[in-house]
């Protein structure tokens, strides 16, 4: 059995990226991206575990934004 991890994208009309990190059906992290950021993060993900979604993220994270499974919220100016 292989387990792979698996990326929902939702792209708000504000121009940011929304991705939700998911196993197994449990939600990992939700982190935030710019366009820019996003590109450059999607390079190292195969596109077949991209998967994009219609509709809104209302998490009001901002670009560089990480939230963790558990709540915890922190920033890498790396994906902004």
């Amino acid at each position: 059995m292989i387990i792979e991890m698996h990326f929902y994208v939702v792209r708000n009309p504000d121009g940011t990226y929304h991705v939700q990190n998911v196993v197994l059906g449990h939600l990992g992290q939700h982190h935030v991206h710019t366009e820019k950021g996003f590109e450059k993060w999607k390079k190292d993900v195969p596109e077949r575990l991209i998967h994009y979604i219609e509709g809104t993220c209302d998490c009001g994270l901002r670009p560089g934004d990480i939230m963790e499974y558990d709540g915890k919220v922190w920033h890498n100016p790396e994906l902004e």
